[in-house]
């Protein structure tokens, strides 16, 4: 911006890490007194029902065995005091004291029509009782990326979590693979298709923002009631509305539509969600040319009916229709070091065609007994059916470019150092149907609050898969046969049909230790049962949080340690040859996790700092490679190692009346893989030899190498990113959002099965979105007449948005090409250039 104020407040960024600790200040006041009693609509107290007051975070209190509690608030201003308990709904009492009153205040509260939340919609519950954070949802209509799924508001807001492909909505979470995160909508676990192999197959995340209410994250050491996977959970609930509302969005990359609402009696809500996304502007982009045809589309609807005040019902549902047809022409890619550059051409003739249909429902009953008991009684079926089908035939060279800027041929072929051709066929096709029904339950009394569940799914695998690959150079195939014979460089087949069940069970204890003094405890544990391998793993967790109230810093302490593992799923099982190991045990690990959560006021300003230093010592661990988005497993528990880093987020107005994020990630993560060797040959005088070069016969010696660690492909070293605010002075109403994320690579090798080799580093990652919004129309700032048509809409926004503002070539995967020397070059595939896009949104 040419605005000075912007970059003044860029320069307090730094200012604002340095100054963290001693930027607090504490401001005397008048006060007065509120006390009263809370009960239910028969009469009955209350206990342990949560008193704040909104904006001041440092009051508040809990109602005791008798319902009854005491706060000192502010004077002489109107404040608003909100009443919230487990199982009931929320309320709120405006009022203004006067200094010295005492305000007796009673309130009745009603039963809630969520009778089991997973969490606190609040963020000062998340703090104090939980490793983790809540989700800004609506922050991501703000966050200028192609696609606006829920995924951008992880990667700016939650710690730890690694997104460097914006095709994908894939993420890694502190040295974990796309594989190893949860996600829960409404208590229902989510899937994602298995065979995509690039972001630009994919289609829409499950999750639309349009329906979310809150989310809550968290990068590890959560706790027992959320299940078996090695690196993160999502909770996301989906919204429960009061009163009619809808959105519309339209753009150059697809477009949504929502409608909610309730009935008179508010028994009854809805929630219904239509999304499409067209990302053939974006793929444009890519240094493939050709003809891409993505369709990507969802409905989803949310209901609940409110049978009494104490049974309601819901019922979700997700269908999902993702077809991908690509026809190549051409590739031309330059690559290399700036006094060795290569190019690549490649002449392309056949076609992609990829299709993934989703459906998934799910049913709960909601019961509560009394004020202390209640059950969630739930059943979910998930069905996906995939196929996969390219031949596709590409014609290549390679060529040295002349890089002497005197040559009248700068830029121009110097000579040529191959030529080939690439033959890639695949047929696959995967049907899974995965089934479940579960039960859980939760007991409140005094300072306890135990939760338990039980669930058992059912799953049913068909897999066919036919893939092949054949290579050739200057009309030899590779790997080179006799004349006879044409050997093919690689092949996958096989035919599976597996079924299985699971059966898994929690329980876990929230003891508030001492109120006063803000200490909790969560501890409890999981056991899962497989029937493939007939394996019983035991997972035991604990959390530990500490809001001191005698501070005048508002800080919570908290840290957490457990197991968790992850039992197979049909991927992990599946090695590199496409056979299936029904012997392979979960993989598993172990949490330690420990961190501060901070609010404070700077410039006279809301802030939070939260940062946690982590280890995470894994073992029984199945190695895998990246290609893209696609991972393959070795189908082994062969391997151990580690994660180990810090995280921070700073979350606050950098800018008056506008929320930014700053966050940073150090992180590594290595494995050992057990009987990961290779040999070193040597010849009479000690020097080298390599096997295949024309000196074979002067080998004489040989030595065994054991490679030990080496990084694991998901090894991330650091991480920053930056969303930032801005608005015009005196226009509040147009405003500037950036979004910055920087990365160094990520390890990569050929693709020899030899994962020892893979030691490379791709380049970093760098990579600056920019979106300018104008706030067009607003029912609250423009009177509007009462037959005029505006009066339906509540607010209209318009967007442009600049991706990839600097044009930075980001390198996702690479293609590895071979000549009739059996040289390797690596290709590197780019993900997407600078593009515009405009968006309008209708709020009504």
């Amino acid at each position: 911006m040419s605005n000075p104020r912007f970059g003044l407040r860029m320069l307090r960024i730094p200012a604002l890490f340095i100054f963290l600790f001693i930027c607090l200040y504490s401001n005397a006041q008048q006060t007065a007194i509120v006390t009263g009693k809370i009960t239910d609509s028969a009469g009955e107290p209350i206990p342990g029902v949560n008193i704040k007051i909104s904006g001041f975070p440092k009051i508040g209190d809990a109602t005791n065995e008798d319902g009854v509690y005491r706060i000192e608030a502010p004077a002489e201003k109107e404040i608003s005091i909100i009443f919230s308990s487990v199982s009931y709904d929320s309320d709120t009492q405006i009022v203004t004291l006067k200094t010295g009153e005492v305000l007796e205040l009673n309130r009745k509260l009603n039963i809630g029509l969520s009778i089991i939340p997973l969490v606190e919609v609040t963020d000062e519950s998340i703090r104090d009782e939980a490793s983790g954070v809540m989700i800004d949802a609506q922050a991501i209509e703000r966050i200028p990326t192609p696609f606006g799924g829920f995924e951008a508001a992880l990667a700016s807001q939650a710690l730890g979590v690694a997104s460097t492909n914006e095709l994908s909505s894939t993420y890694s979470v502190r040295g974990g693979n796309y594989d190893e995160n949860l996600v829960y909508v409404n208590d229902f676990e989510v899937m994602r298709p298995f065979l995509i192999r690039s972001g630009q197959q994919e289609g829409l995340s499950f999750i639309n923002p349009d329906l979310v209410s809150n989310a809550f994250f968290s990068s590890g050491g959560f706790q027992p009631k959320y299940g078996d996977k090695l690196s993160s959970v999502l909770d996301v609930q989906y919204k429960r509305p009061k009163e009619f509302h809808g959105s519309l969005e339209l753009g150059l990359l697809g477009g949504s539509f929502h409608l909610e609402g309730a009935d008179k009696k508010d028994k009854f809500t809805y929630l219904i969600g239509v999304r499409q996304k067209s990302s053939q502007y974006l793929l444009k982009s890519l240094e493939i040319e050709g003809q891409y045809s993505p369709a990507f589309t969802d409905v989803q609807s949310f209901f609940t009916y409110k049978v009494n005040d104490k049974v309601d019902l819901e019922w979700i549902s997700n269908f999902a229709m993702n077809k991908f047809v690509f026809k190549p022409v051409s590739r031309e890619t330059t690559f290399g070091v700036v006094n060795n550059v290569l190019r690549l051409t490649v002449y392309f003739d056949g076609k992609e065609e990829d299709s993934y249909r989703t459906f998934m429902t799910g049913f709960g009953v909601n019961q509560k007994l009394n004020r202390h008991l209640g059950f969630k009684w739930l059943a979910s079926v998930y069905r996906s059916v995939e196929t996969e089908a390219f031949d596709i035939l590409g014609e290549y060279w390679i060529d040295e470019v002349e890089t002497d800027f005197s040559d009248d041929n700068f830029g121009q072929t110097r000579y040529s150092l191959g030529v080939g051709g690439v033959h890639d066929y695949v047929r696959n096709d995967l049907e899974t149907t995965v089934s479940s029904a579960g039960y859980k339950g939760y007991f409140i009394e005094g300072t306890h609050t135990l939760r338990w569940g039980t669930n058992y799914q059912y799953e049913m695998i068909e897999d066919r898969l036919n893939e092949w690959e054949r290579l050739d150079s200057a009309g030899y195939s590779i790997p080179y046969g006799d004349d006879e014979a044409v050997v093919l460089g690689y092949v996958l087949k096989s035919n599976i049909d597996l079924q299985s069940s699971r059966i898994n069970a929690y329980v876990q204890d929230t003891w508030t230790i001492n109120a006063d003094k803000g200490m909790n405890l969560t501890y409890g544990a999981r056991i899962t049962w497989w029937s493939i391998n007939k394996e019983w793993v035991v997972s035991p967790r604990i959390q530990f949080s500490y809001h001191p109230k005698n501070l005048k810093s508002d800080l919570v302490f908290r840290a957490a340690a457990g197991l968790y593992n992850q039992p197979p799923f049909y991927r992990e099982m599946r090695d590199l040859e496409g056979n299936v190991n029904t012997d392979l045990k979960a993989q598993k690990s172990f949490h330690a996790v420990a961190g501060i959560d901070l609010n404070f006021k700077a410039w006279n300003r809301k802030f939070k700092f939260v940062t946690e230093l982590y280890y995470k010592y894994l073992y029984d661990i199945v190695p895998f490679e990246y290609d893209n988005v696609l991972i393959r497993y070795f189908g082994e528990n062969k391997a151990h190692g580690y994660a180990a880093g810090i995280d921070f987020r700073l979350h606050g107005e950098l800018v008056e009346g506008a929320e930014s994020w700053i966050s940073m990630s150090i992180m590594s993560t290595q494995e050992d893989i057990e009987g990961d060797q290779y040999f070193q040959y040597f010849d009479s005088t000690g020097s080298q030899v390599f096997p295949g070069s024309g000196n074979s016969d002067a080998i004489v010696d040989t030595n065994t190498v054991y490679p030990g660690f080496i990084p694991r492909p998901t090894d991330q070293r650091v991480r920053f990113n930056l969303f930032f605010q801005d608005y015009l002075p005196k226009l509040e109403t147009f405003k500037v959002h950036l979004n910055l994320v920087f990365a160094t690579g990520l390890p990569f090798g050929p693709p020899d099965k030899e994962r020892y080799r893979d030691v490379l580093r791709s380049p970093f990652y760098r990579r600056v979105d920019i979106g300018f919004s104008a706030l067009l129309f607003d029912i609250n700032r423009k009177e509007v007449k009462p037959k005029s048509f505006m009066k339906h809409f509540e607010s209209i926004w318009a967007t442009f948005e600049v991706y990839n503002l600097l044009g930075v070539n980001n390198v996702v995967s690479y293609v590895w090409v071979k000549d009739i020397s059996n040289t390797i070059y690596a290709v590197p595939n780019y993900l997407t250039n600078r593009r515009v896009n405009l968006r309008i949104i209708f709020k009504f």
